[in-house]
């Protein structure tokens, strides 16, 4: 499903997608989405790498071998 928005852009930015057939897409649409989905995979990563950083800080928190093994 496709939506249409209205947004505001910087020049520079504008001036980006002007250039989408340069990167092989055939719309600024096109490209503006793709580059929403790299960045929704990256934010994601970055989320479970912190929730993951997280739950290793509590395990290592509650154990103790795992804490001689690093003091070591």
């Amino acid at each position: 499903m496709l939506v249409e928005t209205t947004i505001r852009l910087k020049d520079v930015d504008m001036e980006f997608l002007k250039r989408h057939a340069d990167f092989g897409f055939s719309n600024a649409g096109e490209l503006l989405s793709k580059a929403i989905h790299l960045l929704k995979n990256e934010v994601e990563q970055e989320q479970k790498l912190e929730e993951s950083a997280v739950l290793y800080a509590e395990i290592y928190e509650e154990d103790s071998e795992a804490q001689e093994w690093v003091e070591t």
